[in-house]
């Protein structure tokens, strides 16, 4: 990718070749805050591949780096009708809370520190007036 800050930005893109062509299947960014403490992710997985374990692997891979870099918390915003998405982030143990002012989001938000729990509905509380907001 080209144009990212490498301290602060990263990029990983999955490929698979089809007919001799490579072809983009998954990709994972995050864009930390200059202390490094929180930044925030995003993740794309093309329709054939979603259900195969690349989700998982791609977050995995930006966590561990997040972390290795002194990070605490990753999130990102998620269209609430994204059902996908969010049981993706349920599965590893990514939590949720709303997004204050748009009804149309919810924020996930990855805790690196410590395993956070939530409810039966997957929401959590967040503790971190800067993430929530």
């Amino acid at each position: 990718m080209i144009h990212l800050d490498r301290k602060y930005e990263l990029a990983l893109l999955a490929e698979t070749v089809v007919d001799s062509a490579p072809i983009v299947i998954g990709e994972a960014r995050y864009a930390l805050a200059p202390d490094r403490l929180e930044g925030e992710f995003a993740l794309s997985v093309a329709d054939d591949w979603r259900g195969k374990g690349l989700g998982t692997q791609l977050i995995a891979d930006i966590e561990c780096r997040a972390t290795s870099l002194g990070a605490r918390h990753l999130f990102g915003d998620v269209l609430r009708s994204n059902e996908p998405m969010k049981a993706l982030a349920r599965k590893n143990g990514i939590g949720m809370t709303d997004v204050p002012r748009d009804a149309k989001l919810v924020r996930v938000i990855k805790d690196l520190g410590l395993s956070r729990s939530a409810d039966s509905s997957g929401m959590v509380t967040a503790s971190n007036p800067a993430i929530a907001a």
